[in-house]
């Protein structure tokens, strides 16, 4: 019996020893965690990093258990919510999930506006959205006519490892998903019908993008898609400020404010300039505006004005709207005729 002592007392520790084991690793505990696991490291650097996370006080009975269960975490970034123990969470890390990082294209954005931010966000070299706007190979594998006016204003998730194409297509394929079954269908009102004749995609998004540089107010983008249409049909220049900004743009001018001779500035994207609308969009324009300019509203107005308050005054004819000029503006300063 004595002899059995020594035996019973290992058992008894190698159980206790398991027991523990299983405590250790098997635990479930709720956890929160993002863990970044970077090319190149070993099974028991990560075991340290889960250490240092609070996943495990000690590291050394996690490591031993990923090698003899033949754990190898993958490169890539890993977040982590729930009930979990640290063995079920040492094997989520063999998922290879890539590392994510984002940037947000605004309503309005225009092509140079992207072209910052992506660059800011690491994604693109300095100018490289300028020069694939204008890459007529690049614009053809993604089945648009330009980049300007495709972009769909969203928060973005991509891989942080993508170059500046593949951040682009992003944005063109969620515009895609978004925005082209808007037109399955579509029958235009007799208004839209008249101005653009024929009505594609292309001029919808030309008018949005004003609408969406004119006013912020969902209210007013149907009313300000009905002056540019009434005008359209009426022969009348749009002559609308936004588009003498993005003309002056183009050349490289960004200007805060418009003066006496600048809506003279030639170019066919500027409305005071040329007749009809301009080559492209001349934003990214949000889907209100989208569906402002898909259906505008049913007012005869030519004419609108700033009141200073985010908000517009319209008129129907030209005296009318010299009137609200006088009440409206001071100082001289430029208005839409």
């Amino acid at each position: 019996m004595k002899k059995l002592l020594p035996f019973f007392l290992l058992i008894s520790l190698l159980s206790l020893f398991l027991l523990s084991v299983k405590k250790f690793l098997f635990e479930i505990k709720r956890v929160s965690l993002y863990v970044e696991v970077k090319k190149g490291e070993t099974v028991k650097d990560v075991a340290k990093k889960l250490e240092s996370l609070g996943v495990v006080s000690d590291w050394r009975p996690l490591y031993y258990f990923m090698r003899v269960a033949g754990i190898y975490p993958k490169e890539g970034c890993y977040k982590i919510e729930g009930f979990y123990s640290p063995a079920e969470i040492s094997r989520f890390l063999t998922a290879g999930s890539p590392c994510l990082k984002s940037f947000t294209i605004l309503p309005g954005y225009d092509i140079f506006d992207v072209n910052r931010v992506l660059y800011e966000k690491g994604f693109c070299e300095k100018g490289e959205v300028l020069a694939l706007s204008r890459d007529k190979e690049f614009l053809k594998e993604l089945s648009v006519p330009f980049l300007e006016g495709f972009l769909f204003p969203d928060t973005y998730l991509v891989n942080r490892n993508s170059d500046c194409r593949e951040a682009l297509r992003f944005a063109v394929n969620n515009f895609k998903e978004k925005v082209y079954p808007l037109f399955d269908g579509y029958s235009p009102p007799e208004k839209v019908k008249r101005a653009l004749s024929p009505v594609t995609i292309t001029s919808i998004l030309k008018v949005a993008s004003i609408v969406e540089k004119e006013t912020p107010s969902q209210e007013e983008k149907p009313v300000i898609a009905a002056v540019i249409y009434n005008r359209l049909i009426k022969g009348m220049k749009l002559q609308c400020d936004p588009t003498v900004f993005y003309a002056y743009k183009l050349k490289g001018i960004n200007k805060e404010k418009l003066h006496k001779g600048d809506t003279l500035f030639p170019s066919p994207f500027n409305t005071y300039y040329v007749s009809g609308l301009p080559p492209t969009p001349i934003c990214n324009p949000s889907l209100s505006s989208i569906k402002a300019a898909m259906y505008p509203a049913e007012v005869d107005y030519l004419y609108f004005v700033s009141m200073g308050n985010g908000r517009h005054a319209f008129s129907k004819s030209y005296n009318q709207h010299l009137k609200l000029v006088r009440k409206y503006l001071k100082n001289g300063k430029k208005v839409r005729n």
